[in-house]
């Protein structure tokens, strides 16, 4: 038996979704070709691809991971060859994933560009946590991801794209705000903190305190910039965070302030498992990645 594109295709939307039904219903084929694609592979290789709990979501194996890392750069190749009969170079498929607090600020930009220069590049993206950025790099699903460099393994390559140090979100009326220059960390423990509460940034943002000897009452715990910032303009206290505000969304009733101690800074990176091979797509993506981090960079000098 030799594998085919067909035969890949069923397996990693098996992955995708889970179920041999759901991918049956994204590819719009019966079930069990789904099933019989499995089994065909399974055969091929002599190892399971997934694990089959009764009732349970289909769950891949460490060796079917391994093998749907292959087979998505075996697609993405098959799709930049078919999506472009002229053979231009500026075609195919890319993955990225994006960790949450960032995607409003950088990926409507890096879509934008993606689009105005290569307007045949098909992008598909995720957003996720940090850990789930981790793990789908790990298991193929995403070629490259946006993200902080906040405990990556080894075997995670990172491209630095900037260094961002922290700010202090204030409502637009406080004393604080009102007043001219930098704000201590000191000023901003004194304030109710309202923290962004995701896995690794919450303690991220606590270490400045933390560097100085400061435990600033939390308030609040919000999952989402633009939640967390909705607060800081109600008045409902202040912010330490680390991500700007996309342009399209600021707003008047807050105030960033610089902090003034020497603190912690926190690397903005492009990611990439090391074993990836990069693809022609994914390095147009990144080249749009980089361009958005740039304009950022401009628009807040």
């Amino acid at each position: 038996m030799r594998v085919s594109l067909r035969l890949l295709r069923y397996f990693a939307a098996a992955a995708e979704t889970g179920s041999t039904t759901a991918a049956a219903r994204l590819l719009n084929v019966s079930q069990p070709s789904i099933s019989v694609a499995i089994r065909e592979l399974e055969t091929l290789f002599e190892e399971a691809l997934f694990s089959r709990d009764v009732g349970a979501r289909m769950t891949l194996t460490r060796f079917g991971v391994r093998k749907l890392a292959e087979a998505r750069h075996i697609l993405g190749a098959a799709t930049a060859f078919e999506v472009d009969k002229s053979g231009d170079a500026a075609a195919g498929e890319v993955q990225i994933g994006v960790f949450r607090t960032l995607a409003p600020v950088y990926l409507p930009v890096v879509l934008r560009l993606a689009r105005e220069r290569y307007p045949k590049l098909s992008v598909r993206f995720v957003e996720g946590d940090l850990a789930q950025l981790e793990d789908w790099l790990h298991g193929g699903q995403i070629e490259l991801a946006l993200t902080y460099d906040v405990g990556m393994p080894e075997d995670i390559e990172r491209e630095l794209l900037a260094e961002l140090r922290p700010y202090g979100l204030l409502p637009a009326g406080s004393r604080l705000a009102r007043r001219k220059g930098s704000l201590s960390l000191h000023e901003l423990a004194q304030e109710p903190l309202i923290l962004i509460d995701l896995p690794h940034s919450r303690e991220f943002l606590m270490a400045p305190f933390w560097q100085f000897g400061l435990q600033p009452e939390v308030r609040y715990r919000a999952t989402s910039l633009e939640l967390a910032r909705g607060m800081v303009a109600n008045g409902l206290g202040a912010a330490l965070l680390i991500t700007q505000a996309p342009a399209s969304s600021q707003i008047t009733a807050v105030v960033e302030k610089p902090i003034r101690e020497d603190t912690v800074r926190q690397p903005l990176v492009i990611a990439r498992t090391a074993r990836a091979t990069r693809t022609r797509a994914s390095e147009l993506l990144a080249e749009c990645v980089r361009a958005a981090v740039e304009e950022a960079k401009i628009r807040r000098a």
